[in-house]
């Protein structure tokens, strides 16, 4: 069977996933990197495999794609092996160099239907039926302005008959009305901020001060950098990953019960806003790049501040955190903050994440993204981005959990030497739904900087 390999932007996925239901019904067969990849396999060499195997390329031109260094990548290999290439335009950009001499389908919004036929004659298959029956992507469309119609010239007059009955009273009510006191003006201000915070336990300080008797849910913000902190309380969970998990590695092993004392942990990782503030006060070093996977000014540029910060190694990670009032958390705090207590495979739950931005992001967006973007991906006890955006730094020298543990398994510091510090969290270049897990765990050398590392940081409740 004819085999068509789409090489496309992940933004795109949805037109992708589309396009290649129509193709199927069409008799194709069609392979890209989220159908045709399987657990286990080595990325990069399967969709190399793939594209020898295919008869044609299509590439999904977009603003997405043209700057994507895979569909780069992809398009070079492809016309390295003399295969049949195919662009297709999805929305309308400048095409790249390498598209502008090519035929091209144009498959943008209503072009989809009148178009489809013709792609399936240049992939050698008769349209038939199969190109009268495709329907055009559905696009989100704006929510119809009923309220102007509705309202009407009458509407709009009874609006402004009732504004001068009960506002020209409010007004004069309010100029005879006594005033508060400078003092108590004082007092009201500072007590907008507690009022604007939606907690489920009381409201807390301006300080690191917890509040008395915190449980699952409160939370209290940093003086330092405005972090909000979540507060998990003492007790057993189960730690690592089970003999029988086909999915753990060895470093994993063996689940063990493992007691902490209860500890605050940040909501998110450390942003480029909150980053800046400990530069601006001498106690911490700029990142060693300024940029991200593909954005070439990144840290420093205000769009991309409550982005994680990246490229700081496990030395400024901990003087990060040492400035902020806090410290870098021991690898056994920050799986507990990531999965509870009753041993679940991801921060959300046991069910695999698919294609789900609300949960976590990994493998989509090529990059970092917001680090409250995800918030369906939280953990029990709200932490963000436990799984996806960027891997974080954790205390612990690296070693394995029984050198980690030994015979205590209460408040575990890790290895006491090692050649290199613990990462957790995995990232957005993650390959799989099983490289996100909770348990997943990797060492590297602590002086090492990468566009996919962070940090986020905790304390002790005492």
């Amino acid at each position: 069977m004819t085999q068509v390999f789409i090489s496309y932007s992940r933004k795109d996925l949805i037109f992708v996933e589309h396009l290649a239901h129509d193709l199927r019904i069409a008799g194709l067969e069609v392979w890209y990197d989220l159908s045709g990849l399987e657990v286990g396999m080595h990325w990069g060499i399967e969709i190399q495999d793939a594209i020898k195997r295919s008869q044609y390329v299509v590439i999904v031109i977009s603003p997405n794609s043209i700057v994507s260094e895979w569909v780069e990548r992809e398009f070079i290999y492809a016309d390295n092996h003399k295969l049949k290439i195919i662009p297709l335009i999805y929305q309308q950009c400048e095409l790249p160099l390498w598209a502008v001499t090519m035929h091209y389908v144009d498959m943008e919004g209503k072009n989809y239907e009148r178009n489809f036929g013709e792609l399936l004659k240049v992939l050698g298959v008769e349209a038939g039926e199969a190109a009268k029956n495709v329907r055009s992507p559905q696009r989100p469309q704006p929510a119809p302005k009923f309220y102007l119609r509705w309202l009407g010239i009458g509407g709009i007059a009874v609006i402004i008959v009732l504004f001068f009955v009960y506002g020209v009273n409010y007004l004069a009510h309010m100029s005879t009305a006594p005033q508060p006191s400078p003092t108590a003006q004082a007092a009201s201000t500072l007590q907008l901020p507690s009022a604007t915070l939606e907690l489920p336990t009381e409201t807390p300080t301006a300080t690191l001060v917890p509040t008395p008797t915190p449980g699952i849910g409160s939370t209290m913000i940093s003086e330092h950098d405005g972090m909000t902190l979540l507060y998990v309380p003492a007790g057993n969970f189960l730690m690592g990953s089970t003999d029988s998990d086909p999915h753990a590695q060895a470093n994993e092993k063996p689940l063990h019960t493992v007691y902490l004392d209860a500890f605050w942990v940040d909501r998110t990782d450390i942003t480029n806003a909150m980053y800046a503030k400990c530069v601006s006060a001498g106690a911490c070093q700029p990142p060693t790049s300024l940029s991200s996977s593909t954005h070439s000014s990144y840290y420093g540029n205000s769009e991309f501040d409550n982005y994680p910060v990246i490229y700081v190694d496990w030395n400024m990670a901990k003087t990060y955190c040492q400035w902020a009032g806090r410290q870098l958390p021991t690898e056994a705090q920050w799986e507990k903050a990531a999965r509870g207590t009753d041993g679940r495979a991801y921060p959300w739950g046991n069910n695999q994440p698919l294609i789900n931005m609300a949960l976590l992001n990994y493998s989509i967006m090529n990059d970092t993204t917001q680090v409250d973007a995800h918030p369906d991906g939280a953990s029990p006890y709200s932490a963000l981005d436990m799984a996806g955006n960027v891997f974080q730094w954790v205390n612990d020298w690296y070693g394995s959990y029984y050198a980690t543990l030994g015979s205590t398994v209460s408040n575990p510091q890790g290895p006491s030497s090692g050649d290199g510090r613990v990462l957790r969290g995995s990232s957005w270049e993650a390959n799989s739904n099983y490289d996100v897990r909770s348990a997943i765990r990797g060492g590297q050398n602590p002086l090492t900087t990468s566009y996919d590392t962070g940090l986020r940081c905790a304390r002790g409740a005492q």
